[in-house]
């Protein structure tokens, strides 16, 4: 009698909870997946000295953390990543969805 009791308990417990959880499912068209940016990009490898001299001055840097030390120089459009003194990577920064503005 225990187990029958103990067994819809939980079948009662497991039907609440999964009728209350629910999640967002997001879909890209295959092409946005992996689109490329038309925006010019510092390039791996290049130097911090001359992501200044042709990028100019980010709107915000981050100290270097971490071994290696890495940092970031923070553009309006896209995030610096040095390692050290060098480019390791350059990613553009996703457009706000309709919601998010």
């Amino acid at each position: 009698m225990k187990n029958l009791i103990l067994a819809l308990a939980i079948t009662t417990l497991s039907t609440t909870l999964s009728s209350t959880l629910a999640a967002e499912q997001i879909t890209l068209p295959i092409g946005e997946q992996t689109r490329q940016s038309e925006l010019p990009l510092p390039q791996r490898g290049m130097h911090k000295n001359a992501v200044l001299q042709e990028f100019g001055d980010p709107e915000e840097m981050t100290a270097a953390v971490g071994e290696p030390p890495i940092s970031q120089w923070i553009y309006a459009d896209y995030v610096v990543y040095f390692e050290d003194s060098w480019v390791i990577q350059a990613v553009v920064k996703h457009p706000p969805q309709d919601d998010e503005r």
